[in-house]
């Protein structure tokens, strides 16, 4: 018979061998799964929300896509909203909420980051997103790669989705935080359901997303790992150059009221986040009514629609004639003209700048020629730029999309077909030459 004292150090010997076995054999178990790098526990919840059958896949690709529709899937594409940890604008921890679109046959192709356009509105964040039509990027996102053998990470970004408080528009170099802690959690679910998404990573966005993805490739070249290696990155009709091409855009008088009222739009949008979350005051940047209207417009989770409208008839209660110079002070328009970075609102658009770089990831830019929204000079900035920073045709080609017919809003699926063809089979599997 043992003592009771040596049984306890033989038991407890035992139990300490036994740990170190199972944390070995579970160590062995995830690194089989899991690519180097993820350590599985960057995944704070998930829950699938929607599943897209083939029959109605199939049926919305035609009708998007119309005649540029990519072949028909075979595979059904659920969707699953997921919430990850990441960091605020100053640093600090907070839990986003992003959609992940897994192919039930897998994503053999890899795992595409896609950056969306502005909005105010929470409710039509990606990760609202069901399996309908509404909201129509959302949906043509993932008819475009997930019908194609690619997995789909979206981030709602900071201030959209779950996350309370003020988005930072139009500042592309926060919101890329958003997209690069998506992908280890994006991988992590996938593996959890089995399925099974290729090595590859592809980063692309449109409008403010598509500079969101220009500064996601930017700093992702600043991490280690072989999961954060672009393989292909397509930049869609970004405002890439804030302080030059989009401020003149901002400040140029338009002819007609939807061109005011869209500049008022993303003005006072972007006033706002430094309003709420860098405490500048309003009536510093609008006048007196107008700043009222802004203060109450934002921050109710109101429609993009609702909050247009609001504007729109506060400028018109002030008789602003479709004129900026009416419903700004004169103090905003001046830092305007400058470029005075004393004020925080330019300091910020001149640090956000994201066109003046050397990609070492190939790189295609897409363009609207007659957008009347994201003025195009942005993109020819940051292709003339590169091209004289040394990035040659074989990493950087720029894809001007010409139908007149079409505006910034219905760009978007001819673009993101462009964008399939060029992950797909590189530059050479562009429609036609750019």
């Amino acid at each position: 018979m043992f003592s009771s004292e040596r049984v306890f150090r033989i038991s407890a010997a035992f139990l300490i061998l036994a740990s170190l076995m199972f944390s070995a054999v579970s160590v062995a178990a995830q690194s089989n799964k899991l690519p180097v790098g993820i350590s599985g526990d960057n995944l704070v919840s998930s829950t699938r929300t929607g599943t897209m059958s083939v029959a109605q896949i199939n049926q919305r690709l035609k009708t998007v896509f119309s005649t540029s529709a990519p072949a028909p899937t075979s595979n059904a594409i659920d969707l699953y909203k997921v919430s990850y940890p990441s960091q605020d604008d100053n640093a600090r921890p907070v839990i986003l909420s992003g959609l992940v679109v897994l192919p039930r046959g897998g994503a053999p192709k890899g795992l595409v980051i896609y950056n969306h356009g502005t909005t105010a509105d929470p409710n039509v964040s990606p990760s609202r997103y069901t399996g309908g039509a509404k909201p129509a990027e959302v949906e043509s996102v993932i008819l475009a790669f997930a019908s194609g053998g690619y997995a789909v990470a979206m981030p709602d970004y900071l201030g959209l989705g779950d996350h309370k408080g003020a988005h930072p528009y139009p500042l592309g170099n926060i919101n890329s935080r958003s997209a690069i802690d998506l992908i280890e959690p994006a991988r992590t679910l996938a593996e959890r359901q089995n399925v099974n998404v290729g090595s590859r990573l592809f980063v692309t966005g449109y409008s403010e997303g598509g500079a969101v993805a220009m500064w996601t490739v930017r700093n992702l070249g600043q991490k280690s790992g072989a999961i954060y290696d672009v393989f292909a990155a397509a930049a869609m009709e970004g405002p890439y150059d804030l302080s030059g091409s989009t401020r003149d855009w901002l400040l140029d008088e338009p002819t007609d009221q939807e061109g005011f009222v869209i500049r008022l739009y993303l003005m006072s949008y972007m006033v706002y986040y430094f309003h709420k979350n860098r405490g500048v005051k309003l009536t510093d940047y609008f006048k007196p009514l107008m700043a009222l209207a802004v203060s109450q417009a934002y921050g109710a989770n109101r429609s993009d629609e609702d909050i247009v409208k609001r504007l729109a008839v506060t400028a018109v209660l002030m008789l602003s004639k479709n004129s900026i110079d009416n419903v700004i002070t004169k103090r905003f328009k001046n830092a305007l003209q400058t470029l005075d970075t004393s004020d925080p609102v330019i300091s910020e658009m001149r640090k956000n700048d994201v066109y003046d770089w050397k990609p070492r990831t190939k790189t295609l830019l897409v363009t609207l020629k007659e957008d009347k929204i994201v003025d195009p000079s942005n993109t020819e900035r940051v292709f003339l730029t590169m091209r004289r920073n040394g990035v040659g045709d074989a990493m950087l080609r720029k894809y001007v999309i010409n139908d007149l017919s079409l505006n910034h809003l219905t760009a978007i699926p001819p673009a993101l077909i462009q964008a399939r063809r060029f992950f797909d089979k590189g530059f050479t599997g562009l429609t036609e030459a750019p």
